[in-house]
């Protein structure tokens, strides 16, 4: 297992626990919820790249071939970003303490830089990370084939602000 740590900028960040991708806009029984479902969801996040950061965390083994490689991903406008994602359980893993199959993985580390170093993030004090937060992730990446998101530091955080009905939302 190697450790990379990629630079970027956070997109629709769905990271704390109860926030986690569920899959309830999926058809129901179709094979993307089901799979959801069987993991109690997925906790993700789009992160931009500029393009040397892209290169840097491909040398550093994040994955760009076969399945996972299909997580970058660009937008409409070109822009090259990394859907970062983590389980929030996983069936295959076996417990240490019970020897039971399955383990909670629960959401990624959150912490902050502050002037007395970094500390954990308090999701009521220092709200959602918005969209265009800077942060740094940490992954765990395995085999070269799996790129798991364990840590988000946020390195300058821009608040969240849910869309207004007043702007075109329905």
């Amino acid at each position: 297992m190697a450790t990379v740590y990629v630079e970027g900028t956070a997109q629709y960040a769905r990271v704390f626990e109860g926030d986690q991708d569920l899959g309830k806009n999926l058809p129901e029984d179709s094979d993307q919820r089901v799979k959801l479902e069987s993991i109690q969801g997925q906790y993700v996040m789009n992160l931009f790249l500029t393009s040397e950061a892209k290169k840097k965390a491909i040398a550093d083994g994040i994955p760009n071939k076969g399945m996972v490689g299909q997580l970058w991903k660009e937008d409409d406008e070109g822009n090259t970003y990394y859907k970062c994602t983590r389980k929030h359980f996983n069936p295959k893993f076996v417990d240490r303490n019970t020897g039971e199959q399955g383990v909670v993985m629960g959401p990624p580390v959150i912490v902050k830089d502050t002037p007395e170093g970094v500390k954990p993030w308090d999701k009521e004090t220092d709200g959602l990370i918005g969209n265009d937060s800077k942060v740094v992730v940490k992954f765990n990446v395995w085999d070269g084939k799996i790129a798991e998101m364990l840590a988000i530091k946020v390195v300058e955080h821009v608040p969240y602000e849910p869309a207004s009905m007043n702007e075109g939302g329905f």
